[in-house]
């Protein structure tokens, strides 16, 4: 059974007959079933925080010897019988065994067989034929066996489940694909589940992936364990604006958006009559009506003043989500005159925090970003982004879980699956920013947050708070925020990489039939039937002969013939229709700026590069951040040069794809470089913070996928050069020969560049953030280690007054 499992946020579910809390259960119950039947689990999730969240808890249950972790920067017993990993590098595995399973049994054979026989002919000895290899091994028909089984491991022929947690990310448009990939290629006989409490188009996920995969049950609930009640904090005081049974019971038209309605106003106004301009003393006649008075604006609330009436309504622990890094931080500081914990708990958190601190680089400790959060945790305050150092991460969600931290200030990235429930969530702008834009956040967008409020078994209610703003109005924006959730639409595209691993020569069904699975496509069909979606008749299997039935759209065979086009026109697919040496590299470079990478490869441009400089050329690919950055560095000429080529090459590149419509490979940032290559010369965290206006998460992130796509490079080299087939004819005396013979020469003498290069990086803070990580605090510091000072120190002032505070009565206006 292939199962769906969707849920208002800590639902309820019903799984042979008994009752069972939160979507992940569903889950846990098919990891148990796999079990049983001595088969593995694959967990999959988006985010790596959230896939060393579900380690950890794996882990905690069935013990560390059986729980692994892939995750691209962290290999942890990946042979474990439960292994959480990316979504990516689960697709990643199957589009390699996809790959492998187009070798016939002579092939594989013969691949087992050739590095015995060149070790052979590298110590001089007379070349041995396949039988005497053969010989030294075991039989010639168990040499095929073990390539059968090895075939049959890469198309996880022992995994009973995959998990797909948060299956929403079918609609993002940089991550969805890949989920896509993953859902269409996994082999028949692996169990589905898919977790989500964003998605409203349930049933039609369900027949589509029926469609290309097998029968599947929906298991549907969209009742909050704990009850939700929806409040707006408007002049200092909250008013309960819709009590958790659902119903309404404050209304607010004409209040909020003022300041919004005032600009678009003034940018409208015209002064006129009769057609004619107002005179020049901008007078205007008395037969002109006046003009509407303008509405008040309040002034926006501090968000010290929400916590101040959180506080007083018995609503803590809070999440108060802010849209930018820059906002949490602003507000988690303007807070800090809050003492959210006893005097007991203070003198706790000042120990453990400093833990924390000690078990940081030590060039690091005194950090900016470090010395500011070690000050508010004492407090019961956090701040928590993408920006921040991976341990200060791990620090605040596990004072949190642990019910130690009062409020903690976010963007939305944690409320993506992470495990941190409060009693109320504040969401502090209805608006947020897509990439290119602000805009009204989505209904989904909004329960995804307010999923975080209620505490299972410790709350009646949860709380999600609306502070008042000069720029939404309030009524409007409230009914679109609880609107009926969006449906997933398919973000698909086809990709360089899919194509190439999936790629016969003179067949072009295998790879119209696997861009005509892809849910675009079923979408696309109009194949929706609501009201079925508990009433669809179940099918006893897969039935192979059904893939005949799929039908490709017209743009997406555009699409396809077009991203084929492109492969030959550029050579990486040969007039004979075989993969050419660009092929085979780029086939194993799942990076989404594979082809530029490898014409850079192909052409030589890295062939001189030292470890630390091809470094800082795979870092420029690794940022997509496009706002302007301050950055202090300066490159060197022979790496000016270098970024020359890349532009030059980006340019074919880009052209090739916009004259077939496509639009596949990214660019780079101007301004971004220098990182990886100071990193590798021995520069500090701070010393690089000091000469480029990036954050010390940014930072790191950019450092580890680095080392990400280096490792990318190396094992693409690697296999290319591991591949007979792709030096046959490498001795011939012939141009294509001498080619062949030139090219395996140099991706010889770059394979070890590449290992340098991102070995070279891995230490400090990257060393760390690549650990496992760990939820329990390091030992206390030494006694010899001294304290690191905290900012309320130096105001025993109001640490007094802090303590003094007396709540008020929990009461909320407008509550019955």
């Amino acid at each position: 059974m292939v199962c769906i499992a969707v849920d208002a946020p800590d639902g309820l579910f019903v799984i042979d007959g008994f009752v069972v809390t939160h979507n992940t259960v569903v889950a846990e119950y098919a990891i148990w079933q796999a079990r049983r039947a001595g088969q593995r689990a694959i967990y999959t999730a988006p985010l790596k925080a959230l896939s060393n969240q579900k380690f950890r808890d794996l882990r905690a249950r069935y013990g560390a010897g059986d729980v692994g972790l892939l995750t691209g920067d962290i290999v942890e017993n990946p042979r474990a019988p439960i292994v959480v990993m990316t979504t990516e590098i689960y697709r990643n595995m199957l589009l390699e065994g996809a790959r492998a399973a187009q070798m016939t049994l002579g092939e594989e054979a013969a691949e087992l067989v050739r590095p015995v026989r060149e070790r052979w002919q590298h110590k001089g000895a007379r070349p041995a034929s396949d039988a005497q290899v053969a010989e030294l091994l075991v039989a010639a028909d168990d040499i095929a066996e073990v390539a059968r089984r090895a075939q049959l491991d890469a198309e996880l022929s022992t995994v009973g489940c995959v998990i797909f947690d948060e299956l929403h990310y079918l609609s993002d448009r940089d991550r969805g694909p890949v989920w896509e990939e993953a859902i269409i290629h996994s082999p028949a006989h692996v169990t589905f589940v898919g977790l989500s409490a964003t998605v409203s188009n349930a049933g039609e996920l369900r027949r589509w992936i029926e469609r290309v995969h097998g029968p599947m049950a929906l298991v549907w609930h969209d009742e909050r364990a704990v009850p939700l009640e929806h409040c707006f904090f408007l002049d200092g005081t909250l008013h309960l604006v819709q009590d958790a049974a659902g119903r309404r019971v404050e209304r607010f038209p004409g209040i909020g958006g003022e300041a919004k309605l005032a600009r678009l106003r003034n940018r409208a106004r015209r002064y006129v009559f009769d057609g004619e301009a107002a005179p020049a003393d901008g007078i205007r006649p008395a037969a002109q009506p006046e003009e509407p008075e303008e509405p008040q604006e309040r002034r926006a609330p501090e968000a010290s003043e929400v916590i101040t009436a959180l506080r007083a309504a018995g609503f803590l622990p809070c999440i108060y989500f802010l849209p930018g890094r820059r906002a949490v931080e602003t507000a988690a500081e303007s807070a800090k005159g809050h003492l959210l914990v006893d005097p007991e708990q203070r003198a706790r958190l000042q120990q453990e925090v400093q833990s924390w601190v000690h078990a940081l680089p030590a060039e690091d400790q005194r950090l900016e970003q470090v010395q500011r959060l070690a000050a508010l945790l004492p407090r019961g305050l956090a701040f928590h982004h993408a920006g921040i150092l991976p341990g200060l991460k791990v620090m605040v969600e596990t004072l949190f879980q642990r019910g130690e931290l009062g409020a903690v200030f976010a963007t939305d990235t944690l409320a993506l699956g992470i495990n941190m429930p409060a009693k109320s969530v504040v969401v502090g702008s209805m608006s947020k920013f897509d990439g290119t834009q602000m805009r009204l956040m989505t209904p989904n967008e909004y329960q995804q947050l307010t999923g975080r409020a209620g505490r299972r078994g410790m709350d009646a209610k949860g709380a999600a708070v609306i502070p008042y703003s000069p720029w939404d109005a309030f009524e409007p924006v409230f009914a679109a925020l609880t609107a009926p959730l969006l449906p997933v639409t398919s973000a698909f595209t086809i990709r360089y990489n899919s194509v190439l691993n999936l790629w016969l020569p003179g067949d072009l069904d295998r790879l119209r039939t696997a861009v005509a699975a892809s849910l675009r496509e079923f979408q696309r069909h109009g194949q929706r039937q609501a009201g079925a979606d508990r009433r669809a008749p179940r099918r006893e299997g897969r039935n192979p002969q059904r893939r005949a039935e799929f039908v490709l759209s017209r743009a997406a065979a555009a699409e396809l013939e077009g991203t084929i086009y492109v492969l030959r026109e550029l050579g990486y697919i040969g007039q004979s229709d075989e993969l050419s040496v660009k092929g085979w590299l780029l086939r194993a470079i799942f990076h989404p700026a594979g082809m530029v990478l490898t014409e850079l490869l192909i052409n030589g441009v890295l062939d001189e590069l030292s470890p630390p400089e091809l470094a800082e050329v795979a870092s420029w690919f690794t940022f997509d951040d496009d706002r302007t950055l301050r950055n202090f560095n300066q490159l060197s000429q022979r790496l000016q040069q270098v970024r020359r080529e890349v532009y030059t090459t980006q340019q074919r590149v880009l052209g090739a794809e916009y004259e077939e419509g496509l639009r596949l490979s990214p660019g780079i940032v101007e301004s971004f470089h220098s990182v990886a290559l100071n990193w590798s010369r021995g520069y500090t965290l701070g010393g690089l913070l000091r000469r480029i206006d990036l954050a010390e998460g940014d930072v790191l992130v950019s450092l580890n996928q680095t080392i990400d796509l280096l490792q990318q490079l190396q094992g693409a080299v690697a296999q290319a050069l591991q591949s007979s087939d792709i030096w046959r004819g490498a001795d011939a005396d012939t141009r294509r020969g001498r080619y062949l013979t030139d090219m395996r020469a140099r991706l010889e003498r770059l394979r070890p560049g590449l290992e340098a290069g991102w070995r070279d990086m891995l230490r400090g803070s990257v060393a760390q953030s690549r650990a496992i990580p760990s939820m329990a605090a390091s030992a206390p510091p030494a006694p010899d280690s001294p304290p690191l000072p905290m900012a309320e120190d130096e105001e025993p002032q109001d640490i007094e007054a802090d303590r003094l505070e007396a709540p008020p009565s929990p009461e909320i206006a407008g509550d019955t």
